[in-house]
């Protein structure tokens, strides 16, 4: 706080002259004996001490006398040094400009005249303030023995509201204070002010008093009455101009000194900085920034990140959800380690307990098995990996019961099997080839068959090994020259086996697109005149957005079939030659053990040559 702002100017006149300015004390009051922080002042002093005034005309220019020392030196009442201002026209305004260097919190401003008696003109001054290094003024203070006449304003000494305390209040000095040398007249910045006692918790009159420039003007007053000739009239004559305050630390500092580039610096303390030390130093973010009171020193808080990381940064909504306690963020964890607190371990890390948190070896690797666990992730705390089906151990290391080592590294640990149904499910995994993938209807897969057929099933009986399926067929898109399948009621074979383990799995009731070879891998049925449907048949569930492509395939696959004419030469243009019309014409001229080859003449044409145990085919296809 600030005891005795008010009474330092009204008891000027009796106290001895401010101290030259002072960066240094010889204590540091802002700790407590046992080091616990508290709130702390920088020294009071005499801030306009050694610095030289810029005195002006406001009719004779900019820097009328624009470095005047005699007012800040160190005063002597038994050696005045006076100021007297250049006599002049009677117009205009001399302006008193005192640059202070830096931000101060300012207490009082005083003026000491050179004569000894109460001066005979009207008084008409005003005490302006910058905050900004003298870009912008803010009057803070006007002294009239005619306010309304010469400001518009009411003379009153104490602001009636606490809205009002911000103002600049106008009132007639006289009479001046006498003091030795001469008269003096004395300025407090909180006198009058209403909240002046609760000043370290007003953040309003904590920029009231702050200043970077002082401004005294005296205004120029014309009377009525003749004004007596000019060599009579005395003129402005000063030997004193004072600013006491203290360097703007904001509490967090008891010194104030000069940096390297001569510029006033606080030296701070509570972990904060910036030259009023108005921020926090760099990894002390964990709670936002805060002026010092005699209450509570608000010290910077450093943040929690466990020495994995000296960088981290405040963030509002954590210290909001962590009601108002604490707001670090961590950045750039090192060890291994990640969160906000750096407290956890990165992926592919685990927490090793013999060693505390803060220890840098206190995330160790995952030690997974590289072919029983999946991937190198484990549990950050307990270090257990995740393990492949039928593998068990923190490690992922060893089979679990009921199973045994497998030679596939995808399955390490295979079942022991103990019913036979077991049995029998493992080796029908084995046994069929399921398509594990999404079936894309297309020209290739149309083709890959013999036969495609739209059925649905109606009833199912077994025969022997086989099991007889009543099918109505109501679509045959594909089937073999020699094929008796039509339209109508049919009847499909599968052997038991296959139907045991599901390949096909076809189902009473439901209707399937059938793809598959006339031959199969058992031959005909038990009649050669039936179908047969066996493991390599794809039974695939209908769909009925697959038939108008359906359609389109059967269309393209009539339009080849029609361009061969005989097994003689001929000509078949505009056709992509590829691997897959390749394995057509095998499908559709019913070449087992041919060979084909291709030649390309330079007349932009493929030769191709089949041969066969029974033909020879030459076949030209042309192309633009």
């Amino acid at each position: 706080s600030y005891p005795g702002f008010c009474a330092a100017a009204l008891l000027l006149a009796a106290a001895p002259a401010p101290a030259p300015r002072s960066w240094t004390s010889p204590h540091d009051p802002c700790y407590h004996p046992d080091g616990r922080p508290r709130h702390c002042l920088s020294e009071f002093i005499n801030a306009a001490y050694g610095v030289a005034v810029n005195a002006s005309h406001s009719t004779q220019g900019p820097d009328s006398d624009g470095n005047v020392t005699t007012l800040t030196d160190l005063h002597n009442p038994h050696n005045l040094t006076c100021w007297m201002a250049p006599r002049g026209p009677d117009a205009g305004d001399w302006v008193l400009t005192v640059p202070l260097g830096r931000r101060f919190e300012i207490t009082y401003i005083s003026l000491q005249f050179c004569h000894q008696g109460e001066p005979s003109d009207p008084i008409s001054i005003s005490v302006l303030k910058s905050m900004d290094s003298g870009r912008t003024w803010r009057p803070m203070q006007r002294y009239s023995s005619d306010c309304p006449g010469n400001f518009g304003q009411p003379s009153q000494t104490v602001a009636q509201t606490r809205h009002q305390e911000t103002e600049p209040l106008c009132s007639d000095p006289r009479p001046l204070q006498r003091q030795r040398g001469g008269m003096v007249l004395a300025f407090s910045t909180l006198d009058g002010r209403p909240s002046s006692p609760d000043f370290d918790y007003s953040p309003t009159l904590q920029d009231w008093v702050t200043a970077t420039d002082v401004r005294v003007v005296f205004h120029h007053v014309s009377r009525n009455a003749a004004p007596p000739p000019a060599p009579l009239r005395p003129p402005l004559a000063l030997s004193d101009l004072q600013v006491g305050g203290r360097c703007k630390c904001n509490g967090h500092a008891s010194r104030c000194r000069r940096d390297d580039s001569g510029r006033a610096v606080c030296v701070c303390e509570h972990n904060t900085a910036g030259p009023d030390c108005d921020v926090c130093e760099d990894f002390y973010f964990d709670r936002p920034w805060h002026r010092a009171t005699p209450t509570n020193p608000n010290p910077c808080i450093a943040c929690e990140c466990n020495g994995h990381s000296n960088k981290c940064r405040f963030s509002m909504e954590v210290f909001q959800q962590s009601g108002r306690r604490s707001g670090g963020v961590c950045q750039k964890c090192r060890h291994h380690t990640a969160g906000r607190h750096c407290q956890y371990c990165q992926n592919g890390y685990t927490r090793d307990q013999t060693k505390p948190l803060s220890h840098r070896k206190a995330c160790q690797p995952c030690q997974c098995h590289p072919l029983g666990a999946v991937g190198r992730w484990c549990n950050q705390t307990s270090g257990q990996c995740l393990c492949r089906e039928g593998v068990t151990g923190l490690r992922c290391n060893r089979c679990a019961p009921g199973y045994k080592q497998g030679k596939s590294p995808l399955r390490p640990c295979i079942r022991e099997f103990t019913h036979l149904s077991d049995l029998l499910k493992a080796e029908c995994v084995s046994y069929c080839q399921p398509s594990q993938v999404k079936v894309r209807m297309n020209l290739e897969t149309y083709c890959l068959k013999d036969y495609v057929l739209k059925l649905q099933v109606r009833g199912m009986e077994r025969s022997g090994p086989w099991w007889q399926f009543s099918v109505s067929v109501q679509t045959v898109y594909r089937a073999g020259s020699s094929s008796h399948v039509r339209r109508g009621p049919q009847s499909l074979w599968v052997p038991d086996r296959d139907l045991g383990c599901g390949c096909p799995a076809l189902h009473v009731g439901r209707t399937f697109l059938l793809i598959g070879a006339e031959e199969g891998e058992r031959g005909w049925g038990p009649e050669e005149s039936r179908l047969v449907a066996d493991r390599s048949t794809l039974a695939l569930q209908w769909r009925e957005h697959w038939s108008p492509k359906l359609r389109g395939f059967r269309g393209k696959r009539n339009e080849l079939m029609k361009k061969i004419f005989s097994p003689a030469d001929m000509v078949l243009c505009e056709i992509e030659i590829s691997e897959f019309y390749r394995f057509l014409l095998k499908k559709i001229l019913k070449i087992k053990n041919g060979l084909i080859s291709f030649t390309a003449p330079p007349q932009k044409t493929y030769f191709i040559q089949i041969e066969t145990p029974f033909h020879i085919f030459s076949i030209i296809f042309c192309y633009n």
